[in-house]
């Protein structure tokens, strides 16, 4: 923190700032002219061409090209770190690749394209529906609620190894690619059995223990209840309504208001069984961590005996060039 100057900061903050790339997006009860009148007021008059000194050309996007993929990653890796705090406590991940929030991945490929290529007896109806833009949104959304209901079955109820335990996507939309994430709290001594747990949870829906259909029917039940309860929020709207103008972001369209329940409704268990397959869940595939707190004891002024030894908190590696340091094995 220390180390960042005014200069570099206004050159991250202004690079950002493309008018050229603006998107305004309005939801509310509010006059239509009034708010035209004050976007062309405070907006419309900024010069396309501002803080182009900020830009770097080879960075610079054109209308329409697409932004830049998540990086390839490497075989699988473990991670085990030690934080001083007063409570004893510990946190899991598992974490691997998956697609971006509209079904593409890293290598330009889409999750449709995979499905359709897997499922060789899909019938003409099936491959209708899976073409909507919506299909692979919608699919991931439910999948990860799938995914969530089986942990918390499996890690917490059956296990009691954990008081949560969380499955998220990163859900880019314009980034080509994306991770999934697995978070789970435990004590110290629970820590590995837990994260071990979540694998084994993730490995069982995908072989053992697979999607039903009464999975499926639970999780349109939820995602579709918490649609409908968003849908009264001005800020859903506006969450709902950002990229729909742009080319960086193609399948996101009107359809996304107006067909959602229908693409929900639709979506079967062979889908989500098919989607799930595009994650990297072979043993190989996943990064996982293990994050535990270390007490330092502070020997008692009144203690005589001397040779108490105190834990010491291993030192971070120095910075190196990657996003919050260098991480290592």
């Amino acid at each position: 923190m220390d180390a960042i100057t005014l200069e570099d900061a206004q050159n991250a903050v202004m690079s950002q700032m493309s008018p050229s790339n603006l998107e305004v997006s309005i939801s509310g009860d509010f006059d239509v002219n009034e708010v035209l009148e004050m976007v062309y007021k405070y907006i419309g008059t900024v010069p396309a061409d501002a803080n182009k000194e900020y830009l770097k050309e080879e960075v610079a996007l054109e209308q329409g090209a697409v932004v830049g993929s998540v990086p390839a990653l490497p075989k699988g890796r473990h991670l085990e770190l030690e934080l001083p705090d007063s409570d004893p406590r510990a946190v899991a991940y598992v974490a691997g690749s998956a697609p971006n929030g509209w079904g593409y991945l890293a290598d330009g490929s889409t999750v449709v394209e995979q499905i359709m290529e897997n499922d060789k007896r899909a019938s003409d109806y099936d491959k209708q529906r899976r073409k909507h833009p919506l299909f692979a949104n919608v699919a991931l959304l439910l999948l990860s609620e799938i995914a969530n209901r089986r942990l918390f079955s499996y890690v917490r109820e059956r296990k009691q190894l954990t008081y949560d335990a969380n499955f998220s996507f990163t859900g880019f939309e314009r980034l080509m690619g994306g991770f999934f994430l697995v978070t789970v709290t435990a004590s110290k001594e629970n820590a590995q059995k837990a994260l071990d747990a979540c694998k084994e949870t993730l490995q069982n829906l995908r072989k053992k223990q697979k999607i039903s259909p009464d999975n499926v029917e639970s999780a349109k039940r939820v995602v579709l209840n918490r649609h409908d309860f968003e849908l009264r929020t001005t800020s859903y709207w506006a969450q709902l309504m950002s990229g729909i103008q742009e080319e960086s972001v193609p399948l996101k369209g009107p359809l996304s208001f107006t067909d959602f329940q229908a693409v929900v409704e639709a979506i079967t268990a062979t889908d989500l069984q098919l989607t799930l397959e595009t994650l990297g869940l072979d043993d190989d595939q996943f990064f996982t961590a293990i994050g535990q707190t270390v007490q330092i004891v502070t020997p008692d002024s009144d203690d005589d005996d001397d040779d108490e030894e105190v834990p010491l908190v291993r030192q971070a590696p120095s910075i190196g060039m990657r996003r919050g340091g260098a991480l290592r094995d």
